[in-house]
């Protein structure tokens, strides 16, 4: 009886073991990105937002610049916005050191994929928030059933904290369709 009472105090005590022995700091980190695909940057803009309170996770991310034509003869782009977290399944993240590790997973008609990412951050004291970026490094592998493939794309981060850039064409926007 001493022994259970014993196992149950340590089982109750101490973290499940699938918890991470990461501490994960609140924090809002934000960078924009562009894919590097056979050694050519493309023009397009991916703003991602990584935000952690209490342990729990969500990134964002909208695309910009991805010009395309429009039907009138102009190209624009429709801003892309996705949305991932660790209480919808599909976003992991981990602390090492000053990095927050970021393994977001999901799939589209193409394939299946899976973003890497790290967030190097400025530590602050213990009851503030993380919201100084001071590293990027990412990349995304998509396994495609239409190709056969693996295919891999890296990101660059833009080089400053902030940058005014004109865009190459019109955003398409959406309304209310009225008659």
């Amino acid at each position: 009886m001493k022994y259970l009472y014993l196992l149950l105090c340590v089982l109750v005590l101490s973290k499940p073991l699938n918890a991470g022995s990461d501490n994960i700091p609140n924090s809002q980190l934000r960078v924009t990105i562009q894919q590097k695909e056979d050694g050519k940057i493309n023009r397009g803009f991916h703003v991602l937002e990584l935000s952690c309170w209490d342990g729990q996770c969500s990134l964002s991310s909208v695309s910009l610049n991805q010009c395309m034509e429009a039907g009138s003869g102009n190209k624009a782009f429709y801003p892309k916005v996705q949305y991932t977290a660790t209480w919808l399944g599909n976003l992991k993240v981990r602390n090492e050191g000053k990095s927050l590790v970021v393994q977001e997973t999901s799939s589209d008609v193409f394939g299946d994929y899976v973003n890497n990412l790290r967030f190097d951050y400025e530590s602050v004291a213990k009851d503030k928030i993380v919201n100084r970026l001071i590293d990027f490094s990412g990349a995304h592998v998509k396994k495609s059933a239409l190709l056969k493939k693996v295919l891999t794309t890296n990101y660059v981060p833009l080089p400053k904290a902030d940058q005014v850039i004109k865009l190459d064409c019109d955003v398409l926007l959406p309304g209310i369709d009225k008659e």
